[in-house]
């Protein structure tokens, strides 16, 4: 599914240069449940975010599905991001003033889909994250680990190929952390690829596999024999 060769990322901040990935090759085979790990500064988010479609790296080479990304404009490279990749964060980025029925729908508007289709995707999703209860409380009417279901249910609602979960629980407690790290499993073996950055050792080995970076570079990448 992603294929990534020799791909180098730059800054430029006035008079410095920061390379942020430096000659990084790695691929990630469909299904798969891959943790990237390291510590801040180590090009791991640099890296989600450019699988994610959400930057441009300086020079290398991305492929998703067989499509080279660095061939792709602007519009299509929002129509790859909105139809087959999911983005969970650690801070949720859901709007405050809408419900969580709202936050769902809202990636659905591009979709091409109706009103009424719209919706029953994205009450199958939040009812899938077991928050079919919660569908009219806006975010600070729900409990951290609530506002993260909504961010997943976000996040499948459009039915993606690809999930890629930043810090998904870095904002919640060691027992959220577990239900929600159980709700990213779940969808894993249904056959959605997950990427997931974390600096966390157990929430790490949800993973099938764990790549750890360091100044730019994939330091270790190996199968996770304690899954």
């Amino acid at each position: 599914m992603i294929k990534i060769n020799s791909l180098s990322k730059e800054y430029v901040m006035g008079d410095n240069k920061l390379l942020a990935l430096n000659d990084v090759s790695v691929s990630i085979n469909e299904g798969e449940f891959v943790s990237i790990m390291g510590s801040s500064g180590s090009g791991k988010s640099t890296l989600m975010n450019i699988i994610g479609c959400l930057d441009v790296p300086t020079s290398g080479e991305y492929f998703f599905s067989n499509n080279n990304i660095s061939s792709l404009n602007s519009n299509k490279l929002a129509e790859l991001r909105n139809k087959d990749i999911g983005f969970v964060f650690q801070n949720f980025n859901l709007l405050p003033r809408l419900n969580a029925l709202e936050n769902v729908v809202l990636p659905l508007l591009y979709s091409g889909k109706n009103l009424k289709e719209r919706n029953k995707l994205a009450l199958d999703a939040l009812e899938g994250v077991g928050l079919n209860d919660r569908i009219h409380h806006r975010p600070n009417q729900l409990s951290g680990g609530q506002q993260q279901r909504v961010s997943i249910a976000r996040a499948i609602a459009g039915s993606p190929q690809l999930i890629l979960a930043d810090e998904p629980t870095g904002a919640l407690d060691s027992k959220t952390s577990l239900e929600i790290m159980k709700i990213l499993n779940d969808l894993n073996s249904k056959g959605i690829t997950i990427v997931l950055v974390t600096h966390e050792d157990d929430i790490a080995n949800y993973g099938s596999r764990i790549i750890k970076m360091k100044d730019g570079k994939i330091i270790e990448d190996k199968k996770n024999v304690t899954n």
